[in-house]
């Protein structure tokens, strides 16, 4: 297990857990039409971002830095303590990273995980693994990704964003994401003075190796994974009490993730509250881990689910129980946070309320 004791984030929404929460909170999309670079010959016209051109490594300097004053750490912590990243990787990666960690006092970059969408969750599961093995007392993990110009032009070329600005995820209708702008950084210790944010129990990758680019209809990986996190933590799958889905709002994805889901908890998998947080903040790549992780730490504190916003209609690929209207709380203090990528990768978090 590893504590989560530290926590920052920063989302479209704007910064810090309060903005996220405020956000969510009040179902409406942080989607605007894209201003930060020229959509005219696209097909998809809208993201959730921030004002302006933030500098992610700037960001993520200040995010780690206030997540280590969170936790409590002195610089004798912080210079004892490794950095596990998850960003999309460049010819200037390692050196960013190694100027990143210095930056913020820390001991070295560890690693930098590049697992497309499931980067953060990986990133999380190495810090955990290390915590758990006792290899670490503690470590901080940091991602984010901004939307630029290149990455828009790559999903819109590929028809996969919502043309309408719209994301629907699980709902009859859906036709794909929309990017968002995101960036966390968390302090996981195997115990700490802070008072924590979450526990991470279990976790659990998996890779279906069905289609670089398709999931398997069946759900074969996130089940995988899913089936990993519970027998970890030692945890029966009727006692989740939320899902915090992947779902992307694409057509296959969603199906799969969701017979995943229904498959790995079964027969409870059709009762757990299930809900997407990307129709609200936006899909933030190689951040949606840590963004929400920070969303399921939110609902434990807060003592309620967010919504599966923009929903129209039940899709009978996706049978769920959806999370539609605001108030309901979870049914027990365990959460699994689900991120997937291309390439078949999958993860699954159980996370405990603290």
């Amino acid at each position: 297990m590893a504590r989560v004791t530290g926590l920052s984030v920063l989302t479209a929404y704007g910064r810090g857990p309060e903005a996220l929460w405020k956000g969510l909170a009040s179902t409406t999309p942080a989607t605007t039409p894209v201003a930060r670079f020229d959509t005219s010959r696209y097909r998809a016209h809208h993201a959730a971002t921030l004002p302006g051109t933030p500098d992610l490594y700037a960001e993520l300097a200040h995010l780690v830095s206030e997540s280590c004053d969170q936790a409590g750490l002195s610089a004798d912590d912080r210079a004892a303590t490794p950095l596990v990243l998850a960003l999309h990787a460049g010819p200037d990666t390692a050196a960013l990273a190694a100027e990143l960690a210095g930056s913020c006092g820390l001991r070295e970059a560890l690693t930098v995980h590049t697992a497309a969408c499931a980067a953060s969750n990986t990133a999380i599961t190495e810090a955990a693994h290390l915590i758990g093995t006792g290899a670490e007392p503690r470590a901080v993990v940091a991602g984010g990704s901004f939307v630029d110009a290149s990455m828009f032009a790559a999903f819109d070329s590929a028809g996969i964003l919502a043309p309408d600005g719209v994301c629907r995820p699980f709902s009859a209708g859906r036709d794909g994401p929309v990017l968002g702008d995101g960036a966390a950084a968390v302090v996981l210790e195997r115990t700490g003075t802070a008072r924590p944010w979450a526990d991470v129990l279990g976790w659990g990758n998996a890779a279906e190796a069905h289609h670089v680019c398709r999931p398997h209809p069946e759900g074969r990986g996130p089940a995988g994974a899913i089936a990993k996190a519970l027998r970890r933590a030692g945890v029966e799958p009727g006692r989740i009490g939320y899902v915090n889905a992947h779902a992307t709002a694409t057509p296959a994805f969603d199906a799969g993730e969701a017979a995943g889901i229904v498959r790995a908890l079964d027969p409870h998998g059709v009762r757990v509250p299930v809900s997407s947080t990307k129709a609200l903040h936006g899909h933030c790549l190689e951040a949606s881990g840590l963004v929400e992780l920070a969303v399921c730490a939110l609902a434990f504190q807060q003592q309620e689910l967010p919504v599966n916003a923009n929903h129209l209609a039940p899709d009978e690929d996706c049978p769920l129980d959806l999370v539609l209207d605001t108030g309901r709380c979870p049914r027990s203090g365990y959460a699994l946070s689900l991120n997937s990528g291309f390439g078949g990768v999958c993860t699954a978090l159980l996370l405990a309320a603290p």
